[in-house]
């Protein structure tokens, strides 16, 4: 799990952060080389906005498709720097072994790459192959950075829904997850924010949530925390909260009691109470797990 540096804290650990989420709709008509330009227009408004954070959702603004052969590295770079804002964004790769994957950059303020993550655990059954033309292989590593001192996690789509993920991340001292997803949740939609919830009051950090919006469906963006929802939105645009990251280290540092009123809206120090020696069936070989290396090979034609 690779932690690149990010910038010291000035004086201390940072009290608060203020994260924005883009949810854009797509036009399937226009290029996907278009969403570039949309995506600097989001940066500008973010920065508009106050955000030290600004998360895209999964492939955006790409490309999405294995067949896309654009770079937006440079331009979400320039944007991050004219906007002082930090970017999470993502885009799908070709490999030199000719397989491909989805990879999430995470630039700072300066427009400075602080992570690149190649997600570990792509969408099982056809989704790839739907939404980008291609099986995706799996990479090595969790998403683990850190930006301007604070320990931030990356989740891509149904990575959220596996909680050995985001458990390991919060082991690791992530204060923030990113969860940038794909989209196209429809029936899914309400669970998909129950889980992101769910994450954040377990685990004791925030988590950011967000996808596209394919052929006019309502959006989930959602900022959660571990007590309570601080924004959410079905429209496209930004959804924006500023996060107490000081308010959830104390959560985290402290124990559940009987006391009343209670100072807590969710139980404090859940993960002080693991006991790490009982849960050893996690890591434990089994069967019937999903062939993620095989199944990132194209069946042969």
């Amino acid at each position: 799990m690779s932690r690149p540096g990010g910038d010291p804290p000035a004086e201390g650990p940072v009290s608060s952060l203020r994260l924005a989420l883009a949810q854009p709709a797509i036009d399937r008509s226009a290029p996907e080389r278009a969403r570039i330009d949309d995506a600097v227009e989001l940066v500008a408004e973010a920065g508009r906005e106050g955000a030290d954070l600004l998360l895209f959702p999964e492939s955006y603004p790409g490309p999405i498709s294995a067949a896309g052969d654009y770079d937006a590295s440079q331009t979400i770079a320039e944007a991050a720097r004219a906007a002082s804002c930090a970017v999470c964004w993502s885009r799908v790769e070709p490999g030199d072994d000719g397989l491909h994957c989805t990879v999430a950059y995470l630039v700072d303020k300066r427009g400075e790459e602080r992570s690149r993550y190649v997600r570990s655990h792509p969408a099982t059954g056809d989704v790839h192959p739907v939404l980008s033309g291609a099986p995706m292989a799996p990479g090595n590593e969790l998403g683990m950075a850190e930006l301007n001192g604070i320990p931030v996690g990356i989740a891509i789509c149904s990575e959220l829904w596996i909680p050995e993920i985001p458990r390991a991340l919060a082991i690791e001292g992530a204060e923030l997850l990113l969860a940038p997803a794909g989209g196209a949740f429809h029936r899914v939609a309400p669970n998909w924010q129950l889980i992101a919830r769910a994450r954040a009051i377990e685990n004791g950090f925030f988590v950011g949530l967000t996808q596209q919006l394919f052929d006019g469906e309502e959006g989930s963006a959602l900022i959660a925390g571990p007590e309570a929802v601080l924004a959410e939105s079905t429209r496209p645009g930004l959804c924006l909260a500023t996060l107490d990251l000081e308010r959830a280290r104390w959560l985290r540092e402290n124990d559940d009691s009987m006391r009343e009123p209670k100072p807590f809206d969710s139980l404090p120090g859940l993960l002080r109470a693991r006991r790490p020696e009982l849960y050893g069936s996690l890591t434990r070989p089994r069967g019937g797990l999903y062939d993620y290396e095989g199944r990132a090979r194209p069946e042969p034609s």
